[in-house]
């Protein structure tokens, strides 16, 4: 996998690095914390917070789901199954990390012990927000699908800290929406019949 990507992975790598500055890497350390452990819990807790009251319980259920299915899909059954190791280990014999340590110093401040593809902080971060923006949009809320530019914004600090490669952050990226799709449609299906909203015929 590290052969099939490689021209895709240093070629996106090298784009990126041309925004590096004190500024963009301190802004990339704080917004990858979007993705950690606690921030999960925290989207959780507000999930099922939402699936409470009757008018937010649509979004709650699509992102509960969306979250489950994320991580079901990511941590259980794709990352132990590749089982890639993290760029900053397999890079270390490639030509690529000579020009990657020109542009940080710093190569292994960022470090973390479990495997690489595909990110599951991209993953659950699409699949949360993916569902809420589709349940929103389809309540037409025109700007829901910017929600969308969070977990953007996460998977971009993951390949500027060079925890993830971007191929890493594509494929959890691409599950991560399948995630909350998945959610938004369990949602959708589901609701008419435990929220209240069934059709007046129903009642």
């Amino acid at each position: 996998m590290d052969q099939l990507f490689y021209g895709f992975d240093t070629a996106v790598y090298t784009f990126f690095w041309q925004f590096q500055n004190p500024v963009t890497i301190g802004i990339a350390d704080i917004c990858q914390h979007l993705g950690d452990k606690t921030a999960f819990i925290i989207y959780f807790v507000i999930s099922l917070i939402l699936c409470v009251p009757k008018k937010t319980r649509k979004c709650g259920v699509a992102m509960v789901v969306a979250f489950l299915v994320a991580l079901l899909l990511v941590n259980v059954l794709i990352k132990p199954s590749v089982a890639r190791p993290r760029p900053y280990v397999t890079l270390r014999d490639t030509p690529f990390w000579e020009t990657y340590q020109a542009h940080w110093a710093n190569a292994g401040s960022h470090l973390e012990d479990d495997l690489s593809f595909p990110s599951g902080h991209t993953s659950l971060n699409f699949a949360t927000f993916t569902a809420l923006a589709a349940v929103l949009a389809k309540d037409k809320k025109k700007w829901a699908w910017a929600l969308l530019t969070i977990p953007a914004i996460v998977g971009i600090s993951r390949i500027i800290r060079c925890v993830h490669y971007p191929s890493d952050v594509l494929g959890g990226m691409i599950l991560g929406i399948l995630a909350g799709l998945i959610g938004y449609m369990v949602a959708t299906k589901l609701l008419p019949a435990t929220s209240g909203d069934r059709p007046k015929h129903f009642a």
